[in-house]
């Protein structure tokens, strides 16, 4: 059956009958006579409701953004909406992509906020109003990755399986507790949406990065139909999809500026670099299923399947310079105002002793990475309204489990290479550049001046389970100021159990542990490749050349044992000899085998060591009061109040991996051993809600709001577990091709923990929203916000007392002793102060549609989002060790804006789009930012002192451009283009924390350009 161009799926979707229209959203807070997206005093399917002029059909985009309007003026609280449009699509490839674009939304291009090294080209975390505490939802139901934390993975959902995707920035007390910054609604079909018609949709689309080269195909088919029988109104519903996509990005890092004394003066030198790639891919596979029966005209029973399957690959390559001994010669260096190196020809290893050059050359270490992931998250639920026509009383309830799991697998494979004596740097321009001697390069094509150097794996398999009741009923008021009561209960208990093996970073063959040191001469067949960086920053940053690396095939393998078995005996002869000290000349090796295996910890998960246990038990209920005029002028709203008790508990142990390291001259190692650790903590909440409504007019209305939110901290947060460890530099007596090679330099114990007493975030909450409509497609809204949350979750920098086991160094499963020793400690703390948010929003959309013929197609849609915080909480240390407070609440922009070149006019749908977030802080301890180093006042002498630092990390401002448009062939049958990043945005991250609040650049980000084409069915 064709969908005539009068009736628009996205219109559809939004307009069914109140019975349905609860299996749609069991929990939302649109009341059961305000659910109807349908323009007022239209009937469904009324060919006028596609009209906004006597010859402009609407339909396609401009339906559903007609659509999205309706449901939020007709919302009992403040939210905004996404819609599919006819051919059942969203408008972009991924959710987070659509969720950029509503006001007062921002997504992270980081693998996680917590994470500023690894770039993610799609996006991953979502903050709403600058929160990250945003509460991830399905149909109004709680959902989740076990992925350690509280909400769904984004880009694990695949956008083909939504109806609409619905953003609360306000709360009501029968929306289920949870998201400081609100909730993110993802809303699926259903057979009943459908008015009893057949209908299937289909999509097809491929797509490819300029960088990745690698086509992409893309495809989803929906079936629907109802039926009616001798039992009631039947309805089934089945949608697939399938996505694969693929990128490539580029980077270069620079290392923290170290405070060096040089000639007497202070100076800020990097203390080095990286660059390199990463090859991503990933394939999602969508599976959802609804059945919807309906006996009687009162009672609905919906059951749904949903399933998002996410299998992710990536392939990495970086070499890099890391040393807090570099120094430059003044005299031929630039620097800046506050002495932040700026160029030079030469950094060099500085003799501490001494303050001259060091005889040795600058070591530089590469790895190979590779990681295989699989999430996998299933949703089944079960749930009834139960509303007759001729009684006030209505029942709804639900019974929902879902079960998540991902495993990952990761394994980088390292090696070292003399990078001459110097190296030049250039950071004058807007891409760093890095040179060195036609010696140093010439030195990069010979693999017997590559050692291979050390191994670490990382795994993971985590699983997590919630199960969950609710029972809401409802008593409705005839001609009353009072229009209802609802009251309701809800029961939850989620459950997640992780395995994770830590980072154990393990040399392999050293003379001193027992194992030959082998070079690239003596690589297996196929264990090493030569990687070109083609293209580098589209040719915009020359380097120091190509190099060698571990191969793709040998890291892709994951397997630690056959990579650190030793290599057969006397093939490098015996120990002590020089051939045992570079082993180039005995030749490659006949099989894989490098040495080290009596470093590793044992291959995989060390149980019951490895596993932490979460559990968190919610009890909710809930009383709600909605209230106001019928007609004319007036105020409406409701008041609640939702009463939580929460209790967590966890179990895990504290690990103590093994390592070797020089320590007063003497080599030494901590042993390898856990200490069992729990906790379990019990909160009661009361969380009020109030939401005031008051329209003027049919086209205007006023809204305010004051609630309080809460948000659990993750279960990353509240593990049990955590690890105690070393901090270490290299050893300067190690020099490539001596035949020394030593542990490397102890500076400072660490340890790194989670706190399963952590409290819930409280946010009070204050929204004013005024929205005026004037017309089908063109609205306006100007929204300020405050918010004050206390007992935010930080992930400080602090000095813990904690005790290690000490072992000789050699065989470090053997305890010598045991000392307590001050650790630099990363801790998960509650803040001590409150943070403040406060900001405005103003967005709007219209088309021209006074103007004649083509020119009506023409419209505009833009917001842009103003946003102050302040959290003395988290606390950073500068340059100089010294404790700051100045930072702001981790995820926010100050300046957030999007703009939105849109035409809609049978055949045509185009739009072209700009998003631009400005300077954001990413972490305030993030790794490789927050070490130890060494301070020398004057040469000859022990470092003047320790000093230890955590720098702010910024993610710099960044903006993507992305355009698309769409062909109706048919009114069954269309096709389209659309591409991203079409300006090719280069993103940066800052680190901060020096003098005059002097910020340099950390790393800069290259990645695709993108374009898909597709065709879209819909009978």
């Amino acid at each position: 059956m064709s969908l005539h161009a009068g009736v628009s799926l996205a219109a559809l979707l939004v307009a069914f009958t109140p019975a349905a229209a609860f299996a749609q959203a069991e929990l939302q807070t649109t009341s059961s006579d305000t659910t109807q997206a349908a323009v007022e005093g239209q009937e469904q399917g009324d060919p006028a409701a596609d009209q906004t002029g006597s010859d402009i059909v609407v339909t396609g985009r401009r339906a559903a953004l007609e659509a999205a309007d309706e449901r939020k003026r007709r919302s009992e609280t403040i939210i905004d909406s996404v819609v599919a449009d006819d051919a059942g699509k969203l408008p972009d490839n991924s959710i987070t992509e659509v969720l950029q674009r509503v006001s007062g939304v921002s997504i992270v291009r980081f693998a996680a906020l917590g994470d500023p090294d690894h770039f993610s080209v799609q996006g991953s975390g979502v903050q709403v109003r600058g929160l990250t505490g945003v509460a991830s939802r399905l149909n109004g139901r709680e959902i989740f990755s076990a992925n350690n934390g509280r909400a769904i993975l984004w880009s694990d959902v695949t956008p083909e399986l939504m109806a609409a995707v619905d953003v609360y920035k306000a709360s009501t007390a029968d929306l289920i507790e949870g998201g400081t910054g609100g909730q993110i609604d993802l809303r699926t079909k259903m057979p009943f949406d459908f008015n009893g018609k057949f209908h299937v949709a289909g999509t097809a689309e491929l797509g490819m990065g300029d960088l990745a080269q690698k086509a992409d195909p893309t495809a989803s088919l929906l079936v629907t139909d109802s039926f009616d029988t001798g039992i009631g109104r039947i309805g089934v519903l089945a949608d697939v999809a399938y996505a694969q996509f693929s990128s490539l990005s580029q980077f270069i890092r620079t290392e923290p500026y170290f405070k060096t004394r040089i000639s007497g003066q202070d100076y800020y030198i990097p203390g080095g670099f990286t660059y390199g790639d990463e090859a991503f891919r990933y394939r999602r596979y969508g599976i959802y299923g609804a059945v919807q029966w309906a006996p009687s005209d009162s009672l609905t029973f919906t059951g749904t399947f949903f399933q998002s399957r996410y299998k992710s690959q990536s392939s990495d390559y970086g070499a890099q310079v890391s040393s807090q001994n570099l120094a430059v010669d003044p005299a031929s260096s630039t620097f800046d105002s506050v002495g932040g190196l700026l160029k030079t020809d030469a950094l060099f290893n500085r003799d501490q002793a001494t303050f001259l050059p060091s005889p040795n050359p600058v070591n530089s270490g590469g790895n190979k990475g590779f990681v295989d992931s699989t999430t996998r998250t299933r949703d089944y639920s079960l749930s009834f309204v139960w509303a007759p026509e001729d009684s006030h009383l209505s029942l709804r309830g639900a019974l929902q489990r879902v079960d998540s799991r991902q495993i990952y697998d990761r394994l980088d494979v390292f090696r070292e290479i003399a990078f001459g004596q110097s190296f030049g740097m250039d950071l004058t321009g807007d891409l760093p550049k890095i040179t060195v001697s036609p010696a140093t390069q010439a030195s990069f094509a010979n693999p017997a001046n590559y050692f291979w150097s050390a191994s670490m794996p990382h795994n993971e398999d985590n699983k997590g389970r919630l199960d969950s009741a609710n029972l809401d009923a409802e008593y409705t008021f005839d001609d009353s100021f009072l229009r209802a009561v609802k009251v309701g209960g809800r029961y939850a208990e989620r459950t997640e159990r992780d395995f994770s093996n830590g980072y154990n970073w393990s040399a392999l063959g050293r003379s001193w542990n027992g194992d030959p040191q082998l070079t690239y001469a003596n690589a297996a067949p196929g264990d090493i490749e030569y990687h070109a960086f083609k293209d580098f920053f589209r040719g915009n940053i020359p380097l120091p050349g190509n190099l060698m690396f571990a191969s793709r095939d040998l890291v892709s393998r994951l397997d630690r044992a056959e990579l650190t078995r030793s290599p057969p005996a006397g093939f490098c002869g015996a120990p002590g000899s020089a051939l045992f000290n570079n082993c180039t000349a005995a030749g490659p090796l006949p099989q894989t085998g490098y040495g080290g295996a009596a470093g590793i910890r044992p291959i995989g998960f060390v149980l019951p060591d490895d596993r932490v246990d979460n559990r968190t038990e919610t009890l909710a209920g809930y009383a709600l009061v909605r209230f106001g005029t019928t007609s004319g002028p007036g105020i409406s709203g409701n008041v609640g109040v939702r009463v939580v008790n929460i209790k967590n508990e966890g179990s895990g142990f504290i690990r103590q991996n093994s390592s070797s390291f020089v320590r007063n001259g003497q080599i030494q190692g901590i042993a390898s051993t856990a200490v069992p650790r729990g906790g379990e903590a019990e909160f009661t909440r009361v969380l009020p809600s109030v939401n005031l409504e008051y329209a003027p007019m049919d086209k205007a209305k006023v809204r305010f709001g004051y609630n309080i939110t809460m948000d659990l901290p993750t279960f990353n947060a509240l593990r049990s577990s955590g690890s105690v460890g070393v901090a270490t530099t290299a050893n300067p007596a190690n020099v490539p091709g001596s035949g020394t090679n030593l542990p490397g330099v102890f500076t400072n114990f660490t340890a790194e923990t989670g706190n399963p007493l952590l409290k819930p975030t409280m946010s009070n909450n204050f929204d004013l929203s005024f929205e005026y409509y004037a017309s089908a497609g063109t609205s306006f809204h100007l929204a300020p916000f405050y918010k004050r949350l206390t007992d935010v979750t930080v992930f400080s920098l602090t000095q813990r007392q904690v005790t290690v086991a000490l072992s000789n160094g050699v065989d470090n499963n053997v305890v010598t002793g045991t000392e307590t020793v001050t650790a630099a400690a990363t801790d998960y703390i509650n803040s001590d102060e409150a943070a403040t948010i406060k900001g405005v929003e103003v967005g709007g959309r219209f088309f021209l549609d006074m103007l004649p013929g083509a020119l009506a197609g023409f419209g505009f849609e833009g917001n842009y989002t103003f946003i102050d915080s302040k959290n003395p909480g988290d606390v950073y240390r500068d340059i100089n060790g010294v404790v700051k407070r100045d930072a702001p609440l981790v995820g926010l922009s100050k300046h957030n804006f999007n703009a939105t070149l849109l035409y809609e006019r049978n055949p045509i749908s185009a739009r072209v789009s700009y998003s631009w977030r400005s300077r954001y802080l990413q972490s305030t301890n993030s790794n490789g930012t927050n070490p130890t180093y060494g301070f020398y006042g004057v040469p000859g002498t022990a470092a003047t002192n320790s000093i230890q630092i955590a720098l702010p990390v910024y993610g710099a401002a960044y903006g993507t451009l992305d355009a698309g448009v769409r062909f109706k062939v048919t009114e069954s049958f269309s096709f389209g283009v659309q591409g991203t990043n079409l300006l090719n945005a280069t993103q940066r991250t800052l680190m901060g924390g020096y003098p005059d609040g002097k910020i340099y650049g950390r790393s800069w980000f290259q990645s695709d350009r993108r374009i898909n084409t597709g065709i879209y069915l819909s009978f």
